[in-house]
């Protein structure tokens, strides 16, 4: 082979490495170093199993900011023992100003959630079916961790947030 089919073999690798790249990162999926994993699951009381909440959002708020967060939406604080069934008013951008972030499900009830350890609000937040906007339906409180992976449900028992083992 001649230098200059070398330098063109070479070249012709080195680009379709750069075009596979993207596609292997694609197929990985979310590393654990974006955040912490999770999944979100509707629990069926009437044992047809259980299917994952492929809607809207998983939202982490920082436990010193939730006060600050019920205020600012206009929401009464409400008390942690009714968290579990809660419905209330709540925006992304409002909670990203509280400190909190926002993690998007997949259509397998999948999410990364690039919250920092400490305790936290975590509650499922969809569109709000009458008068636009987003609303919170069911929260807990949880210490993340640094590493892990969590597992949310709601159904019959309430909304229940903690991590898988």
């Amino acid at each position: 082979m001649s230098r200059p089919q070398f330098r063109a073999s070479l070249v012709v690798r080195a680009v379709g490495l750069l075009l596979l790249a993207p596609l292997v990162a694609a197929c990985t999926g979310p590393s654990h170093h974006d955040g912490l994993t999770g999944t979100a699951a509707f629990l069926d009381d009437t044992g047809r199993g259980e299917r994952p909440i492929d809607e809207g959002w998983i939202i982490a708020v920082p436990a010193a900011a939730v006060d600050g967060l019920w205020s600012t939406t206009g929401n009464k604080p409400i008390d942690r023992q009714n968290l579990q069934g809660v419905s209330a008013r709540v925006s992304r951008d409002q909670v990203t100003q509280a400190g909190g972030v926002v993690a998007a499900l997949d259509d397998d009830g999948e999410f990364v959630l690039p919250a920092k350890p400490g305790p936290h609000l975590i509650c499922h937040l969809e569109s709000a079916d009458i008068g636009g906007g987003e609303v919170v339906q069911g929260c807990g409180f949880l210490t993340l961790p640094a590493s892990g992976a969590l597992r949310i449900t709601d159904g019959e028992p309430g909304f229940s947030v903690g991590m898988k083992e």
